[in-house]
């Protein structure tokens, strides 16, 4: 009776083992990437994070053939946000000239 018991004891034990390393293998979090707006020259860029390192380190607005700082903090994460949907939707994160228009980021800066 002692060695039944010792055994269902061991059997839990190993269950238990095998449940808490699985467990933190898992992604309990919606996303695993985080957008944050940066200082840039001439104004404002974002960084892509990913488990808390830097992915993505973007100081121009995308797409549009010039080394252009966004001009609001809010311009930069509007773009951040749609690189890291993009990112958890298994795409490409690229960004086009129309999706910058959609957002509604003013480019024409000298």
């Amino acid at each position: 009776m002692k060695l039944v018991f010792i055994v269902k004891i061991g059997v839990l034990s190993l269950v238990a083992v095998c449940l808490s390393c699985f467990s933190g293998c898992t992604n309990t979090d919606e996303t695993e990437f985080t957008c944050r707006a940066m200082q840039a020259e001439g104004g404002y860029g974002y960084m892509v994070l990913h488990k808390g390192d830097t992915l993505i380190r973007q100081p121009y607005i995308p797409a549009v053939g010039r080394k252009i700082a966004f001009a609001t903090k809010e311009d930069a994460l509007k773009v951040a946000k749609l690189v890291c949907r993009k990112l958890d939707e298994k795409q490409s994160p690229s960004i086009s000239k129309e999706e910058i228009t959609m957002l509604g980021i003013i480019v024409n800066r000298e």
